[in-house]
């Protein structure tokens, strides 16, 4: 009997939701840019002519004051501010009535004269890719000299593909978020409540009628599960009042063999039959690892959205506070953050065994949520570090509480794809949130894109308090340890060499190279190179999206093969050498390079996160059965936390030795060191599960 058809359904709905979402807002888009091609171009003249008039009536007073023209000074000092706060604006110029050019700042002088000559006193001009508008210079009557402002006949085309690029990010996302509340939905409403329904079903059919489908929604599945629960407390009744029946003829029964008989009826319907003993069926719950994906994935975006540009951010507070230098202040908010996780997370298992992860999400959803509102109202690079760390606390918690309750929910057999579940919400809430980060800093500001950010974390935290229903998660489970942890630490682990390495030389620099390439250099590069921040959001974006698309192949892979730890190496190996590529020797184009470098860091990460974590109850299966698999993964996140620590104050250290490309070069250096000593030690790992703690009593 198969109830669980939500694959076809979730489907469907989500073919549904891209024809009703991408036509509408695809023909509004292109009515939309060609009205603004239309409207931008006259603006466009408007703005040359003022701005041209501006310059001619300060030649003029010069001129006027008995200066000669050919003999202005500053004039390059005067044109270039105007040239930096005018983006559109290609060059200005200053010609003679003969046509030879003067002055000239942003275009070679060589490439404009010619045309001055030629055209004489006309006031418009084309040349090559600039539009040319020339405005006379007058003395006393006479014209002496005319001021050229040039701008490019491409910029509105290239503002039109901006626009066309963030509105084609904001759909993408949109698509995202659609998707991921429809399979929240398919799964909260549909599977969950089917497999219920299969399991009470089958229960019936062997005859036990103690238990009822719980998570009773008010659609047409909801339908069919009361309808199944009343039936089932029916008979439940009938029961009863047959098992009553018969206590009150055995009572009142003189004849022994009818009261024989009545009692052999009764045993007999005791053996085919089982119901409740408190005398009320009990409600079967169970929680899906799918149940918590939709408000991790809204949380884990929030968190996102200002990847794009912390360092940026911290940028505008000043170019140096005491000892540190600019390039260190840049990295510090991301540090800072990572080592609010790290303290945190050592002690966010033992909460969550006492809390629950429900309670712990809700309660670690306030610093987190907080940080982000008060972050928008910083002043000062103190400040932000300070809620930077909040929020790390915040964040430490609600993502191990996720992890947990995630670990809890999937099978055995299907570890690795269960925490891919982790993996597959938590990237792709890094791909809508780095790209939509970008977009709305560029238009809103910074500030507003950190409000929007605590929203969206509120939200999440609406979720899990009216969805997730506080009796299915008491923080009891059977995955936090079996209580033979008394006397023992928890950093005993570090004894079992093989989860030593695997933390040491796969861990921490996997994470080394995410927050000190991705989260810190990739940002301060692109942005030196001119990118704007929504390019530099879709460029970070390639990170998340290669990895979400390999991870899932990856821990299938793992789970059929067990194939783990080669999984791990070769990622770790790809990881190290892609960041190399910007090397000079290799004749790459620079941001091409860093493209590149993301790119495989992708792949790396890809293939070894999902397998890294599954790989650690194979190394330590002991330590995991007598501490908890909860408190074991705790310590694993904090471990690697500090490369992620380390990755941006070691980058920014190379920074002011080598240079930026010199810095990703030498980080990568690094991490391919610590990758290939894992791959050595992986050959000594053995298959299977290493039962430590028995080879150490032998």
């Amino acid at each position: 009997m198969r109830l669980d058809r939500s694959r076809p359904l979730l489907v469907r709905l989500f073919v549904l939701a891209i024809l009703i979402l991408v036509p509408p807002v695809a023909m509004i888009t292109f009515r939309a840019l060609g009205e603004f091609e239309r409207g931008m171009v006259p603006e466009l003249d408007k703005k040359a002519a003022a701005i041209g008039r501006d310059i001619t009536a300060q030649v003029e007073r010069a001129v006027d004051l008995g200066i000669p023209i050919d003999h202005l000074v500053g004039v390059d000092e005067f044109f270039r501010p105007v040239l930096m706060a005018n983006p559109e604006l290609r060059y200005l110029a200053i010609s003679a009535p003969d046509g030879r050019v003067l002055f000239v700042t942003g275009a070679p002088s060589a490439d404009l004269e010619p045309h001055y000559r030629e055209a004489g006193q006309a006031t418009n001009l084309t040349i090559g890719d600039f539009l040319d508008l020339a405005l006379p210079v007058q003395s006393k009557g006479e014209r002496v000299a005319a001021v050229h402002v040039g701008f490019d006949q491409g910029y509105i085309a290239s503002r039109l593909s901006d626009i066309f690029y963030d509105i084609a990010v904001v759909l993408v996302a949109s698509l995202i978020v659609a998707f991921e509340i429809l399979l929240f939905v398919v799964f909260f409403n549909v599977t969950g409540p089917m497999k219920l329904v299969g399991l009470v079903v089958d229960r019936a059919r062997r005859g036990d009628f103690s238990h009822v489908a719980g998570g009773v929604s008010g659609d047409e599945v909801g339908h069919f599960v009361r309808t199944l629960s009343t039936t089932i407390r029916r008979a439940d009744d009938q029961y009863r009042s047959l098992m009553a029946y018969i206590d009150e003829v055995r009572a009142a029964h003189f004849d022994k063999s009818v009261v024989e008989r009545v009692a052999e009826i009764a045993d007999r319907v005791k053996f085919l039959y089982r119901f409740a003993e408190s005398g009320r069926p009990a409600v079967l719950s169970e929680r899906l690892a799918t149940d918590i994906r939709l408000p991790l994935f809204l949380f884990v975006f929030a968190e996102e959205m200002g990847r794009a540009f912390m360092p940026l951010y911290a940028r505008e507070f000043g170019q140096s506070f005491g000892p540190f230098t600019q390039e260190m202040l840049m990295a510090l908010p991301i540090t800072m953050f990572m080592v609010g996780i790290t303290v945190a997370s050592p002690w966010a298992g033992s909460v969550i065994a006492r809390l629950g992860t429900r309670r712990v999400f809700l309660t670690g959803l306030i610093p987190a949520a907080g940080g982000y509102f008060l972050t928008a109202f910083a002043d000062s690079v103190v400040q932000l570090i300070v809620l930077r760390i909040v929020s790390g606390l915040g964040y430490a918690l609600v993502t191990v509480a996720c992890q947990t309750y995630i670990s809890r929910a999937t099978l055995e057999g299907k570890r690795a794809q269960g925490l891919g579940i982790y993996v597959g919400a938590v990237l792709t809430a890094s791909i809508c949130g780095t790209a939509m980060g970008g977009v709305l800093a560029e238009r809103v500001g910074f500030d507003a894109t950190f409000v929007v950010s605590a929203a969206l974390a509120a939200i999440s935290g609406w979720l899990v308090h009216r969805l997730l229903d506080p009796g299915v998660d008491d923080g009891k489970a059977s995955d936090d340890g079996d209580g033979s942890d008394k006397g023992k630490s928890l950093f005993s682990l570090f004894a079992n060499w093989r989860f030593t390495a695997l933390l040491l030389f796969a861990a921490v620099p996997a994470k080394m190279a995410l927050t000190g390439f991705l989260f810190f250099l990739v940002p301060v590069i692109l942005w030196r190179a001119e990118l704007s921040l929504p390019e530099i959001g879709r460029t970070i974006v390639l990170y998340p999206l290669i990895m979400a698309i390999l991870s899932a192949v990856s821990s299938r892979i793992s789970d059929l093969t067990g194939w783990r730890t080669g999984l791990v190496a070769i990622g770790g190996l790809i990881g190290g050498l892609g960041l190399l590529l910007p090397l000079p020797q290799l004749g790459l184009d620079p941001s091409m390079a860093v493209a590149l470098a993301i790119i495989a860091l992708g792949v790396s990460h890809g293939l070894s996160a999902s397998p890294q974590l599954a790989l650690v109850p194979d190394l330590c299966w002991i330590e995991c059965h007598t501490f908890g698999r909860t408190r074991v993964l705790a310590l694993v996140r904090t471990v690697e936390r500090l490369g992620s620590i380390v990755g941006p104050v070691l980058a920014a250290a190379f920074i002011p030795i080598w240079g930026l490309t010199g810095a990703v070069v030498a980080l990568g250096g690094v991490v391919l060191v610590l990758s290939v000593i894992f791959v050595v030690c992986s050959f000594a790992f053995g298959s299977g599960l290493h039962l430590v703690a028995e080879e150490d009593g032998e």
